[in-house]
């Protein structure tokens, strides 16, 4: 192994990750376009000891197929994983990759693009994080949610706001509203006007039951989606 590889601070990317959580994503942002905190689910989510982190190091020599492994190991991991809670819409598990260089920033954008469709497949939703991710936020386009200090993958389980991530696709929404699609129809809790317009929206372009494609490729680059509600 390269000694290259060993020459990251793991301490001080986790405690720059657990600053971020703590002074921004738990907090409120004028630019949201919204009230409450960037991620709402989080503080809840660090009370009820939801939130696990692990750190992969990627090495010298990293590469989007190893990053896209990292990814789908962690959809493993997340669904094998020992809960300290019974609430599976609080759980979350950050993977941390504090030696991924600056170069494969973009490199990561594009493993997300690629896994997310069988990410959405499993019920489970991811979003990757860096300094120059240009991911915006679902009510401020002009708002690039989702920069971190330190790169991460969040790996969590597909939630009602999720509408306005996923009606874009047949097969993402298909996904969705195979989970959530009563809501709306019985008028029950979880679904607000944005979420109603969304859900309407992507109702009608794609109706309730489209397959997957099986001849579409993945998307080249991450689509402006949001990350945060």
């Amino acid at each position: 192994m390269s000694i290259d590889v060993l020459a990251v601070d793991v301490g001080k990317a986790l405690d720059s990750v657990d600053e971020w959580l703590d002074s921004y994503i738990t907090q409120p942002h004028e630019q949201l376009g919204r009230s409450g905190a960037v991620c709402p689910f989080v503080m809840p989510a660090r009370r009820a000891d939801a939130v696990e982190t692990v750190v992969r190091l990627v090495g010298p020599a990293a590469s989007l197929s190893l990053l896209k492994e990292i990814i789908r190991c962690g959809l493993d991991e997340f669904e094998q994983f020992d809960w300290q809670t019974s609430n599976a819409a609080l759980r979350a598990l950050l993977i941390v990759l504090p030696d991924l260089p600056h170069e494969a920033f973009g490199m990561l954008d594009e493993a997300h693009a690629q896994v997310k469709t069988e990410t959405v497949e499993r019920g489970l939703m991811i979003g990757q994080f860096h300094p120059e991710c240009d991911e915006p936020a679902a009510r401020n386009p002009a708002f690039m949610v989702s920069r971190s200090p330190v790169p991460l993958v969040a790996v969590r389980a597909i939630a009602v706001h999720d509408i306005l991530f996923l009606g874009e696709r047949a097969d993402w929404f298909a996904q969705y509203h195979r989970r959530f699609g009563e809501r709306y129809r019985s008028g029950s809790d979880g679904a607000g006007p944005l979420l109603m317009t969304a859900y309407h929206k992507a109702l009608a372009l794609h109706g309730t039951g489209a397959p997957p494609p099986t001849d579409s490729p993945e998307p080249r680059a991450p689509q402006p989606r949001g990350r945060a509600e």
